[in-house]
């Protein structure tokens, strides 16, 4: 196997020299095996949420780890394993979150630091276990979405080709290609989305990622993952604004329903019984 690194994302491979049938448990081993290796230096190591909430059939593929403020996310493949480091400011930036592969020079200096050193230990680990790691190109936009789709198993493409070569081409499976509207979407067409976590209204041109999930190249080069159903064309009645999140606490919107049920003269009681002057 051959590990290569590429900014934030560490990905574990099936090198020439494998053999496809001792490949399967090699990999499975050495996943597990690099897990327990991160927990061992510090992180928190468990499910991801995100699996779990809607996809609970691949929850054992998909694992979610935390030192402090750092970050990551590891899923096996067909091929290999892979795990994506980011840090933890994704409520705070619009344009933040691990999907935005511009997230290392946004780093904080001392989760930079932390990071580094991570990639570090687990370059000797790899090494020590004679799996060659190299550290890659940082690809950016359009480049890091062909780079990709290169280095992914399930596309075709296996050298550096222009993006826009597959514009209009659309995923195998119709299921993964509907948008909020259940409109096809085609590599290239420009789409829009609302951020969740902040509310601001995003667009940029979709490539399809795997599953339902799509890249989206902003304008800006930034780089975001997002599901199908969160894609649209803008039509009338669309916001074009901030829509705020709703954040209010579920205790507390049952208690403004009851109130609402209740009469003037009630209210009125109720807040002389508090000792209200008024």
């Amino acid at each position: 196997m051959e590990a290569t690194i590429y900014e934030t994302k560490i990905s574990v491979h099936k090198a020439d020299s494998d053999m496809s049938e001792a490949f399967e448990t090699k990999k499975n081993v050495l996943f597990k095996e690099t897990l327990r290796f991160l927990g061992s230096i510090g992180f928190f190591v468990g499910e991801d949420k995100d699996y779990k909430g809607h996809y609970e059939i691949l929850m054992p593929y998909h694992k979610y780890g935390r030192y402090a403020d750092l970050e990551f996310k590891a899923s096996i493949y067909g091929v290999g394993f892979e795990i994506i480091f980011f840090q933890n400011v994704y409520y705070e930036n619009p344009n933040g979150g691990y999907s935005d592969f511009d997230k290392l020079k946004k780093m904080p200096y001392l989760i930079r630091l932390q990071f580094e050193l991570t990639i570090r230990k687990l370059t000797a680990f790899f090494e020590n276990m004679d799996i060659q790691v190299r550290r890659e190109k940082e690809y950016k936009g359009a480049e890091y979405i062909a780079h990709q789709y290169i280095e992914s198993w399930h596309k075709p493409p296996k050298e550096m080709f222009d993006l826009s070569e597959i514009d209009g081409e659309t995923p195998e499976y119709s299921y993964q290609s509907f948008d909020r509207d259940h409109k096809v979407i085609r590599n290239g067409d420009l789409k829009y989305y609302r951020d969740g976590c902040t509310g601001y209204l995003y667009r940029g041109k979709a490539y399809h990622n795997i599953n339902n999930m799509w890249w989206v190249l902003q304008p800006c080069g930034t780089v975001r993952n997002v599901a199908a159903f969160e894609l649209f064309d803008l039509q009338e009645g669309d916001t074009l604004g901030r829509v705020a999140p709703d954040r209010m606490p579920d205790a507390y919107k049952l208690r403004k329903e009851q109130l609402g049920l209740c009469s003037t003269k009630e209210l009125v009681r109720e807040l002389k019984r508090r000792g209200w002057r008024g």
